[in-house]
């Protein structure tokens, strides 16, 4: 964990006001915000889609609370007196909620996406996209002290295991049971 806070230290120490409010600003699209956004769009092309993602999301949170829980580790800034708490948290560590989010959101999109569109740019470039900012939330809640780099990943990881699974079973259910129904999609 020492290298870990020292990552922090470093990115805290060379942050200005400045960075510090953009990535407070990144951060929220890891939280409800990003799900609300995440939600509108998958809505509009296929609500049965957006249904599975809400059910998701929600399952994905209650996972990582009890993983939480179970894992107990403290946030950073409480183990290093030099770390500082831009992100206002509290509670645990392991896995970062919001990189569990940016995780699970990305993974979503870029399947949506690609069930949306067939041009090859539009895919590549979307899921670049989603890619940066998976990577932008998970570094804004190391930036600001509220994670370890290792939780970031963790949660990433379980983001998108969730969205995998979630997804295989809406295909299972949209070949077996909705088969010809269109009512939804």
């Amino acid at each position: 964990m020492e290298f870990e806070a020292g990552i922090i230290k470093f990115l805290q120490s060379n942050a200005s006001n400045g960075w510090i409010t953009t990535f407070q600003v990144i951060s929220m699209f890891g939280s409800y915000l990003g799900f609300c956004i995440v939600f509108f769009i998958i809505f509009i092309k296929n609500k049965r889609l957006s249904f599975v993602f809400a059910l998701t999301f929600a399952a994905a949170c209650v996972f990582n609370y009890a993983l939480k829980r179970v894992i107990c580790r403290h946030r950073p800034f409480v183990d290093y007196a030099y770390i500082y708490n831009f992100g206002n948290e509290d509670g645990f560590s392991m896995p970062s909620g919001h990189s569990v989010c940016a995780g699970l959101f990305a993974s979503f999109l870029i399947y949506h996406l690609f069930t949306q569109s067939n041009d090859i740019l539009t895919r590549v470039v979307g899921s670049i996209c989603m890619a940066l900012l998976t990577v932008l939330i998970a570094f804004s809640r190391v930036m600001l002290g509220a994670h370890y780099l290792t939780d970031t990943i963790v949660g990433i990881i379980i983001g998108i295991i969730f969205a995998i699974l979630a997804v295989c079973v809406y295909n299972i259910c949209r070949r077996k049971i909705w088969k010809g129904a269109r009512g939804g999609e």
